[in-house]
Parts: C-alpha cells; sequence; structure tokens
C-alpha cells in the first residue's frame, strides 16, 4: 500500500488545493482484498447572504459520558460487497466482504441512526451491524450516502437493536490543538474492541480518498488502521470529536501514525443536507480556477491599490455556478464580506485556511455574494458586487460513475455497444477498473496522455457532460479494419459533438445516414454502414456473451 501522490497544485474555488493525500482507511476485508483495498497508504440564503448555519440542535443532547464508558455504543459493522466491473460493465465482479465501524447517534427529531463512512458501505448488498460484546447481528439499510465527504446514515429497523443503546454526544465546534482523543473501533489485527489514543496536531483542508474533494479535516497522530473506518473520535469526556476515515502512508516520506479524521462540521453539514434535500447534494463551489496575487507587478497590472487583496480569476467552468457572472482576470477580493489575502487564505479561527472553506460552509443554492474588482481598459479596476447560487461542481473525470443524472454517488456501471465498438464513460472507477488502483500515481504505459489530461485538467463545456472511452472493438465482418483501436477518447458522431453517453445512444436512434461516423480526439475516424451495423448488433453480442446493447440505464 503506497501513498498516492496529490494530483498536481492546481487550485480552484472548488477546492482543488495542493495538499498531500492521504489513504482511505478502508473496511477490514475478508475475502478479495481489492474491494476495501487502502487507497494511498487508502463540492434560498439569508437576507445577508451568509452561508445558511447548521442549526446548532441538528443532535439530541446527550448525557456526557468518559471514554470508558460509550464502548457499547461503537458498533461492529459487516458488509457484503458487489462490485462492479467497469472494464466490462455488463458483468460483475465477485462478492467480498469487510468489516467496519459506527456509531449511534439521536437527531434532534427524536430519531435514532448510525454513522458511518460511505467507503464502508459503497456497493452494498447486505449490510449487518452488531454492538458490543453481543452475537446478534441485524440488518442494516443505507439512508443517504456522502461520496464527498466519505459519510453515511444507516438506519436498524429492528427494536431490539436500539434497546439500551446510548447514542454519543457530538460535540459541535472544532477540537483545539494538542487535544487528547481517542479512536475506537474494530481495526485489523483482532475480533474485539480497540481504543488508541493520541492528540489533535493540525486541522485544514485535506484531500479525502474517498472522492478527491477536498474539505476540512482534523489531522490525529493516533493510529488509523483499516476497520477502523466510521468508528467515533472521542475527547476525554467521551463527547464525539470527529470519524475516522483514511490515514497517510509513511514509506514515501517517513511519515508515521498520521490519522485524519472528519471534523463534526463536516457531519453536521452532511445531516442537515440530508434533512433538507433527503439526499446528499455536496458542499457549495463556485466553478473557478484562480492564480494567487503575492506579486506585486502582477497585483499593479491588474489595478489593486494599496488595502486590497484577493485572487485573479484564470478561468471560469462553462457549466459552473459563476458562469456568466465572473470573468477571466477579475480579483475576487472578499466572500460575504471576509477579505481573501493575495495568498488565496482567509482567516480562520485556527489560524488561516485557502478561501475554499467559506464556500463549502453553504448548501448547494445558497446564494454566495463576492466583492470583485474588474480591471479596465485605462489600468483602473472597477469595484463590484456579484451574486453566485453555489453548487456541487464535480470534475470532468468523477467518482460518480452514474453519470450526469445519476444520483451524488452513484457507482452503475454503463456502457453502448455500436457495430462492435464498446463505449464507456471514463470515470475514475474505470480507471481503477482498468490500471489498477494506484494508476494515478504510477501511471502506467498503457494510461494515454490523452486520458490523463482529461483526468487533471479536463472541464466540462456544459452541464451533464463526461468524456467517453472506445475501450475495445469486438471484431466482425462489419468493424474490418478497426480491430486494434482501444483506448480512444470520443470527439463526435455525425458531426455532432457528443455531450455523454446518452446523449450518444439519442443520436444514434435518431441515425438515418448512410454511415455511422464515429471521430476521437486524435482524428483518427470509425466509418462503418448503418444498415450492415444494425444488422451485426445481435449476433455480436450473442458471441461475446453481453445480455444487451446498452445498459439498463440507458
Amino acid at each position: 500500500m503506497t501513498a498516492k501522490k496529490p494530483a498536481g497544485g492546481k487550485k480552484s474555488a472548488a477546492g482543488k488545493v495542493a495538499l498531500k493525500k492521504g489513504r482511505r482507511c478502508s473496511a477490514k476485508v475478508q475475502s478479495k482484498p481489492k474491494v476495501q483495498k487502502c487507497k494511498g497508504a487508502v463540492e434560498v440564503s439569508s437576507p445577508c447572504h451568509r452561508p445558511a448555519a447548521v442549526p446548532k440542535d441538528v443532535f439530541m443532547p446527550i448525557k456526557r459520558r468518559r471514554v470508558a464508558n460509550i464502548h457499547n455504543s461503537v458498533i461492529k459493522v459487516f458488509v457484503s460487497h458487489c462490485q462492479p466491473n467497469y472494464h466490462q460493465p455488463w458483468c460483475s465482479n465477485g462478492q467480498t466482504s469487510s468489516t467496519s465501524t459506527a456509531f449511534p447517534i439521536q437527531l434532534a427529531t427524536g430519531e435514532k441512526r448510525l454513522i458511518t463512512n460511505a467507503h464502508s458501505v459503497e456497493l452494498s448488498a447486505l449490510i449487518q451491524v452488531k454492538r458490543h460484546q453481543q452475537e446478534h447481528k441485524y440488518v442494516a439499510k443505507v439512508l443517504c450516502i456522502g461520496p464527498d465527504c466519505d459519510l453515511a446514515i444507516l438506519e436498524v429497523l429492528s427494536p431490539e437493536f436500539w434497546k439500551g443503546l446510548d447514542p454519543l454526544d457530538v460535540v459541535q465546534d472544532l477540537p483545539d490543538l494538542q487535544d487528547s482523543v481517542s479512536v475506537v473501533g474494530y481495526p485489523t489485527g483482532g475480533e474485539n474492541l480497540s481504543v488508541t489514543q493520541g492528540v489533535v496536531s493540525r486541522i485544514d483542508l485535506v484531500e479525502y480518498a474517498q472522492s478527491g474533494t477536498v474539505l476540512l479535516g482534523i489531522q490525529i497522530d493516533a493510529a488509523i488502521n483499516s476497520g477502523n473506518s466510521g468508528g467515533p473520535v472521542v475527547d476525554e469526556k467521551g463527547r464525539c470529536v470527529g470519524v475516522a476515515f483514511q490515514n497517510l502512508s509513511g514509506e514515501d516520506d517517513g511519515a508515521e501514525n498520521i490519522g485524519y479524521i472528519i471534523p463534526t462540521e463536516i457531519l453536521m453539514h452532511f445531516i442537515e443536507d440530508y434533512r433538507r434535500n433527503g439526499c446528499f447534494k455536496g458542499f457549495g463551489t463556485a466553478g473557478f480556477s484562480f492564480q494567487s496575487l503575492e506579486s506585486p507587478v502582477l497585483r499593479e497590472a491588474l489595478g489593486l491599490s494599496k488595502g486590497l487583496s484577493g485572487v485573479r480569476v484564470k478561468a471560469v467552468d462553462p457549466s459552473g455556478p459563476s458562469h456568466g457572472i465572473l470573468q477571466t482576470n477579475d480579483v475576487v477580493l472578499r466572500i460575504d464580506g471576509q477579505q481573501i489575502g493575495n495568498d488565496g487564505t482567509i482567516v480562520f479561527e485556527r489560524g488561516r485556511i485557502p478561501f475554499a472553506y467559506r464556500l463549502q460552509k453553504y448548501f448547494c443554492d445558497d446564494v454566495c455574494e463576492m466583492s470583485i474588482l474588474r480591471p479596465g481598459e485605462d489600468g483602473t479596476g472597477k469595484k463590484l458586487k456579484v451574486e453566485v447560487a453555489v453548487k456541487r461542481v464535480r470534475p470532468l473525470v468523477n467518482s460518480d460513475a452514474g453519470g450526469p443524472n445519476g444520483k451524488s454517488g452513484s457507482m452503475a456501471p454503463r456502457y453502448l455497444v455500436a457495430a462492435g465498438l464498446i463505449f464507456v464513460p471514463l470515470t475514475r472507477p474505470f480507471l481503477e477498473s482498468a490500471y489498477g488502483e494506484d494508476w494515478e500515481s504510477e501511471r502506467p504505459g498503457e494510461l494515454s496522455s490523452e486520458m490523463l489530461n482529461l483526468t487533471e485538467n479536463g472541464v466540462k463545456d456544459v452541464t451533464g457532460h463526461e468524456p467517453l472511452l472506445l475501450t475495445k472493438v469486438l471484431a466482425s465482418e462489419v468493424n474490418i479494419g478497426y480491430s486494434d483501436y482501444e483506448a480512444e477518447i470520443l470527439e463526435s458522431f455525425n458531426g455532432v459533438k457528443v455531450e455523454n453517453l446518452k446523449h450518444l445512444a439519442t443520436l444514434l436512434d435518431k441515425s438515418k445516414e448512410k454511415y455511422l461516423r464515429f471521430v476521437f480526439k486524435g482524428k483518427d475516424t470509425i466509418i462503418v454502414e448503418r444498415a450492415a451495423a444494425t444488422k451485426a448488433l445481435p449476433g455480436i453480442l450473442a458471441q461475446n456473451m453481453i445480455p444487451s446493447a446498452r445498459s439498463q440505464v440507458l
């Protein structure tokens, strides 16, 4: 298990900052460890436009307890996973099983639920939970999964499970540096409950290994191992201050005992999001990339006078919420009145932090007010105030395999076969399936520069845009001469730029032309006869034991 490298130093308001990437401390794997293998070492406001605050009464007040008294409130989770095969999406890999940790909470409405990590229960066929020092397992269901923040809410319907089970008291403020904490859970190395202790060593934005999203995280020096995932991290009074979820490999830089926990403010945002929407909609982002203004010459050229600071807008995501509002070379000075430094940071209760943190406190569709300076032709700038309704902005090559119309965290594989040509969306799950979990750091030779460029720098042209990949050509008389084509990015079909897989399916259905013309980014072209392709398709599918020419979602 080697640590994944951070994906370059690109900065954006969507939270992409140059940070060291941890590994997801996945559930303890019992068979076929590929599914839950540790990755790496494992995105209506108030009238004043402030971020809509998470209510302080998200949780029911709980009587405080010591660490020794919370053991009965730490739950062991048993999951059977059904792993899709994104490289051959009409079939799946064999089932695997894993164990992880969860803990109970009580919402302000009185309902009791379990909290765990999203990666612990993703792709689940069956979830069972067992209480400390008990033998009976109870069936649990996923109510909501948040891939960006690596959190999930579980429901257990059996009244017997909840008898005598006390929810944990969740602290609604960040801990202080050097505060003592304990990680409680069921990590690898044994079957019984384990407790490790450490201190809070840093609070900063962290890249969440589950999704690549950068959110607030707490670094501790207590060991967090496979199986600890989803378990509570508590202070000396037995109050939950965070959720264990990943650690940092020491193989590359000598790091040891560096674990990361999800702060309770992220947990509260996730739960409030679910309460409002019945699902996870994400954290606020504005959808633009920026450049720091630490150069005095650059500040002067943009018309910044003394006393002003901010960041230069490099580009605006064409499908993002700032499109048509912000422009290249605008200088973003303030967010909701909070000044942005020339280094792209804002004042934070623990020092300074990238301004993306301010945007992430919003819920999707909240309105954010920005103060900007728009340079004029005469070298002076004009101060403006603009409003942006923030959204969950996902990268072009997404961790959500379900596509533009899928729910957040959807992992359903999709494909389309036409004339023996197999097309799939280019997603991070596909890259892991085709090139291994460490494709991002190892960059195997088969991984083309075009795919890497789209992964690191790709931008959505329109809402719903996703790149499509020709993975293979199934040999047939209808496609003679094209059998060696693979790993090609589709650009257009019959002269129309393809937006996503569903769009390609629609174009194929409506095509009345004699030929089907597929043009790829490398400018290679595949042309087949439409009538011959239609006639040959059933035989191609039968010969290759493919049940359908398209995935069910199409």
